[in-house]
């Protein structure tokens, strides 16, 4: 199958809700050559972060209303845009002509013809496409030129600021990096290392002790010591969340949200492989992913059991507690692309309530003066704050904020992030160069 018709069809399944990268993965499979899997993965991600910039375009020049285009139609001609506008490897006359041929099949007899015209009427006149400037609609450049959905940029808008804004939407059409994390349990970060510079990649060392940027585009299962299991991909916040919550050889931890086991993987590290971490999932098939984790990364403390936590029941309270709960996601728009066009304002609020749910529960299982660890990979208030203020209004007595800060002093961390005045920490993307992430501490009295 050719590399537009693929792509196309992989965009399709996106469109009625698949995850881009699973969907990637298994069309990928079908293809050999490395430029075209290059290809197709560039414009599936350029064209989901772009949308709303490749619709601006669109717009200028289709006689039919967006709305009322045909899902593959909308799709092709945002592919033959992006191709046009930016895929300067690629001429113009073939981009629309291979763009024509793969909707083809796909639609109504009609449809290569319009797609056609509109396509090459955009290619004689790209030279008179102009798009919003921010200094004269600041609102509209960041929603059709910076391609975020409106609802989210008054949002961000009302917590950050335009400039703060800006940074971030730029930042989240920027590709994301592959950042990996060394086991330590397997190999010492200097044999690491030199197996690497041996296989001719220099990894470069991040602002998180122990998790390195990989400049390399072979995969990440064809990397040097994968398969022995000398590492994970986890992201700089995520991996930080194990170093704040520290915990300690013979403890007992419960992972209330684990899969797919980077976090309860890196917690046992910590651990030295000492003590006992219950992980919880919902999704029988997720606790899968979890063990195949361990046993390929030597996890020997790791015990899974299929439970939603707000119903999971235990004689014996934890030491310390891990609350990766399931959230909006939008500080992953680098990572995931398609997050910013699938969420809405009605899915942070039932979020955020089922979060507290999941908080009070952590709460009773918790020992006295043990430590909870509240994360989320989102950027907003309801998921973040506000839960915790909350919690702490329903349980004044019960328990306390820990300050991050010292923490990231013991990681020499401090000059790096920084905590709010109630010692909580907030992840931002442009700012410190990872995922947007919340972090709280919390201990219980």
């Amino acid at each position: 199958m050719k590399s537009r018709k693929l792509a196309l069809e992989i965009l399709l399944e996106i469109s009625r809700g698949g995850y881009s990268n699973l969907v990637l993965d298994k069309y990928l499979k079908r293809v050999k050559d490395a430029r075209d899997r290059a290809l197709v993965t560039e414009m599936v991600y350029g064209i989901l972060r772009l949308k709303n910039r490749l619709d601006y375009i669109i717009k200028q020049f289709a006689s039919i209303p967006i709305k009322k285009m045909d899902a593959a139609v909308l799709q092709a001609l945002r592919m033959g845009v992006y191709q046009i506008f930016y895929l300067d490897r690629v001429p113009d006359r073939a981009a629309v002509h291979e763009t024509v041929e793969a909707v083809k099949g796909l639609s109504n007899k009609g449809a290569a013809g319009f797609v056609n015209g509109v396509l090459r009427n955009i290619s004689r006149k790209k030279d008179k496409v102009f798009f919003p400037r921010p200094e004269k609609d600041g609102k509209t450049y960041l929603v059709d030129y910076l391609s975020h959905p409106e609802w989210l940029v008054d949002y961000w808008l009302g917590i950050y600021g335009f400039e703060k804004t800006r940074e971030l939407c730029e930042y989240n059409n920027h590709p994301a990096g592959l950042v990996i994390r060394i086991n330590s349990l397997k190999y010492s970060e200097e044999d690491f290392l030199q197996v690497f510079r041996e296989a001719g990649i220099e990894l470069i060392p991040s602002w998180l002790p122990g998790s390195y940027i990989v400049p390399d585009n072979r995969g990440v299962e064809n990397l040097p010591l994968y398969r022995e299991g000398g590492f994970i991909v986890q992201g700089l916040s995520a991996a930080l969340v194990g170093h704040i919550m520290d915990p300690l050889p013979g403890m007992r931890l419960l992972d209330m949200a684990a899969a797919p086991g980077g976090k309860s993987t890196h917690l046992a590290e910590l651990m030295e492989n000492q003590g006992e971490i219950i992980a919880l999932d919902i999704h029988e098939h997720k606790l899968k992913l979890i063990n195949s984790n361990c046993r390929r990364l030597g996890v020997e403390i790791v015990k899974t059991v299929n439970s939603d936590s707000r119903y999971f029941k235990s004689e014996q309270k934890f030491d310390m507690i891990l609350l990766d709960a399931p959230c909006s996601g939008l500080g992953l728009i680098r990572e995931k692309p398609e997050i910013r066009w699938n969420k809405s304002l009605d899915d942070i609020k039932d979020l955020a309530a089922l979060q507290l749910e999941m908080l009070e529960k952590g709460i009773s299982l918790l020992k006295d003066g043990g430590v909870l660890v509240y994360s989320t990979c989102t950027l907003t208030r309801e998921e973040n704050q506000g839960n915790i203020a909350r919690l702490l209004e329903l349980y004044p007595d019960k328990i306390e904020i820990q300050d991050i800060n010292e923490d990231l002093k013991r990681l020499g961390l401090n000059d790096i992030l920084e905590t709010d005045e109630d010692g909580l920490l907030e992840i931002f993307p442009s700012e410190n160069r990872a995922e947007g992430f919340f972090i709280a501490k919390l201990k219980k009295r």
